[in-house]
């Protein structure tokens, strides 16, 4: 399907542009989303917000980005079109660069996107976990390796420099993520740099936020139609989804910022309920259809949410979900679960299973385990959520490519996995993983909850997709909790 579009050309110079904002972790998603809202700003007329890049980990893009005079194109589509944009807001990319470069000297805005492990913090923490990468820094603090000890250094030259204050925005797809970025750059400054925690504390804003657009990994095939919509082959650029979304906390720090209301940004007092409605409705059934459906023999998100039997199952599940929820201003949660159905059923957006069930022991405790307690709390149905946990139990450590060639990762499954194969019957596997500290306390106790799970786990181990599919398909609940 070719596109063309007034957003496939540019109606700023790039060169133009000052650099007023620094990124971390110039990923596919970054380029694909905050990138959009600064390309934006400058289709508007705003010169002052080019971006900075900058990436501690591989894969070394500068080349790329040299060779494509710093502008790529980002394809959108879904089962109703196509639309091509380019962007040339990304103004530079530093691989593993040096955290005394005078670039941050007068920035005030920088974001980040370095996935929940990049804060090396202990699972349900705010604090370090000096087991992680993060040792290495801990040892070192002047030759950083990780993203935390990196803005450490960062804020070390500022303060020394009376550099300013500064606003620290993660944007990644966590919980309080400001409070996460806060938490573990304090004790790392506490551990490192204590001279320096109390001009952090009054000098560094880090606000909460909330980004969502599905960009999955680019394929041969996305590529190509990445090169057919954009006239050429783009190494930077990326395919999307049109939905987008970015919600960020009014808690910034004094100085300049991006104008990102002109935009379409959501600037709120509270971010944590849009949060809540994204992570349990979009994420939850995500990780849910990442369990159940590659246990009903399904290997991308499109396939299991159009197969008509887990449709159904999803459609109750996110009625469920809702049912845990305020709704944010300005939304409504039936609108927004079929606009999630939608958005999952885009066939142009090939997001393997096995990509969303990598590192499930830190989605599912948010997504999954924390509305199944306050579900309990309000005596409602958990049978939904016993399934997801028992298939959760049931793939654990397992680490067999998909025909896409990728394997899920996630180390807190391999304890699931060992329980599963020391405790036996499907009664003691229940028992003993869901005693384990990843669930609340509520779930724990609940012999009702523990039972649903087990007799899920009976199903699957009879390894019938097509019985599964059908009990899924026809399942509503109806076991009252106790």
């Amino acid at each position: 399907m070719a596109c063309s579009s007034p957003l496939s050309t540019l109606s700023y110079s790039p060169a133009a542009l000052r650099t007023g904002a620094v990124h971390l972790g110039v990923g596919a998603f970054h380029r694909g989303h905050q990138q959009t809202y600064y390309d934006d700003l400058a289709r508007l007329g705003h010169r002052d917000w080019g971006v900075a890049g900058l990436n501690l980990t591989p894969p070394d893009i500068t080349a790329v980005h040299a060779a494509q005079k710093g502008t790529y194109a980002v394809l959108t589509e879904d089962q109703d079109g196509q639309l091509v944009r380019r962007i040339g807001t990304l103004r530079r990319v530093d691989h593993q660069p040096n955290p005394h470069d005078p670039l941050w000297d007068g920035i005030g805005f920088a974001t980040l996107t370095i996935t929940e492990k990049g804060y090396c913090h202990a699972s349900g923490s705010t604090t370090l976990d000096p087991e992680s990468a993060i040792s290495a820094d801990l040892t070192s603090p002047e030759v950083p390796v990780t993203a935390v000890g990196f803005l450490a250094a960062i804020l070390d030259r500022r303060h020394k420099i009376d550099g300013g204050p500064i606003t620290l925005a993660s944007c990644d797809n966590v919980a309080a993520n400001g409070a996460l970025l806060r938490g573990v750059l304090l004790d790392f400054v506490a551990r490192t740099r204590p001279d320096m925690f109390a001009w952090v504390e009054d000098n560094v804003a880090f606000p909460d936020s909330m980004v969502d657009r599905i960009v999955p990994r680019m394929s041969e095939s996305s590529a190509a139609r990445l090169a057919a919509a954009a006239g050429n082959r783009d190494e930077l650029g990326v395919v999307a989804e049109p939905f987008r979304q970015w919600v960020i906390a009014d808690h910034f720090a004094a100085g300049s910022r991006p104008p990102l209301e002109e935009v379409g940004v959501q600037v709120v007092p509270d971010v944590a309920i849009f949060e809540h409605m994204k992570h349990r409705m979009l994420n939850g059934l995500q990780s849910a259809l990442a369990e159940l459906g590659r246990l009903a023999g399904r290997t991308a998100s499109h396939e299991a949410v159009t197969d008509p039997a887990l449709a159904a199952w999803s459609r109750r599940f996110l009625a469920a979900q809702a049912e845990t929820l305020s709704c944010p201003p300005g939304e409504d949660l039936k609108v927004y679960a079929e606009t999630t159905m939608h958005r999952l059923a885009n066939p142009t957006i090939v997001h393997p299973l096995t990509q969303i069930a990598t590192d499930a022991s830190f989605k599912l405790p948010q997504r999954i385990f924390a509305p199944a307690a306050e579900r309990l709390r309000a005596g409602q149905n958990l049978d939904q959520y016993a399934a997801v946990v028992a298939g959760w139990i049931a793939q654990a450590g397992d680490t067999t490519p998909d025909s896409f060639g990728i394997a899920v990762s996630d180390p807190g499954s391999v304890r699931v996995a060992a329980a599963r194969d020391a405790a036996g019957s499907a009664c003691a596997v229940s028992d003993a993983v869901v005693r384990a500290p990843l669930f609340p306390e509520p779930l724990a106790a609940s012999e009702v909850f523990k039972t649903q799970v087990a007799d899920w786990l009976d199903l699957i181990r009879a390894g019938d997709p097509h019985r599964l599919r059908a009990i899924l398909r026809d399942n509503t609940g109806s076991n009252a909790n106790a």
